[in-house]
């Protein structure tokens, strides 16, 4: 079944502006204003936003209307449980068995990393950031993980921005553990590797539900 080219643009811009922050958590949201944002009639709007409540992006009630939805403490949680499991056991498989190819696509996104976090470019560390972890996943060749690793995107996104505003430190730390971790896969150290992605999703999680002890 193909969606719409309306359809898929409502949703689509949507939800860009739900995680890039546009529409913050709390926003309450008017059918009749986004459509005529958006220059749609309302029906491809109310399709998208139903589409956004089933993936837990806003809450849709008749007392309240339409509101952007935050990441309550569950949902930060069940995030990063459902990460670990999935990126550790993803790490621990394909650790020494990089070609030459993968290996130079995660030391350009090093690099890139590096250079945004030089220029203070935080948004550009976020998208690369999570085409780093998103890398990873794609090269198991597994098409499940691909496809839960693509519906997470927008919610890695989410969580790296509240991380990054909770502490403003954090980037520069990351940076340094995403290197232990390519290294330690790169060398074919399974264990170590699945060891350091718990740890770095640790502390990310640590950073968001704790953000006192992190304020600096």
């Amino acid at each position: 079944f193909k969606v719409p080219p309306v359809l898929a643009a409502a949703y689509a811009e949507l939800r860009r502006l739900i995680v890039s922050g546009e529409f913050p958590p709390g926003s309450f949201l008017s059918e009749r204003q986004l459509a005529q944002q958006l220059v749609m009639s309302k029906t491809p709007v109310h399709v998208a936003l139903e589409r956004l409540e089933a993936e837990g992006f806003v809450t849709i009630s008749a007392q309240q209307g339409i509101v952007v939805r935050g990441m309550s403490v569950e949902d930060i949680v069940d995030h990063y449980e459902l990460r670990e499991a999935i990126e550790c056991w993803v790490v621990r498989k394909i650790a020494g068995k990089l070609g030459a190819e993968q290996q130079r696509q995660l030391q350009e996104n090093l690099k890139a990393q590096k250079a945004a976090l030089k220029q203070n470019d935080l948004r550009r560390l976020m998208l690369l950031d999570e085409q780093m972890h998103f890398m990873l996943g794609t090269f198991m060749k597994n098409r499940e993980i691909t496809t839960t690793m693509e519906r997470l995107r927008d919610k890695i996104h989410q969580v790296i921005l509240r991380v990054t505003d909770s502490d403003r430190s954090r980037p520069a730390e990351s940076i340094i553990e995403h290197e232990a971790i390519i290294a330690a896969v790169t060398a074919g150290e399974g264990d170590k590797a699945a060891a350091l992605m718990v740890s770095h999703l640790e502390a990310g999680k640590r950073r968001i539900l704790n953000p006192e002890r992190f304020s600096r």
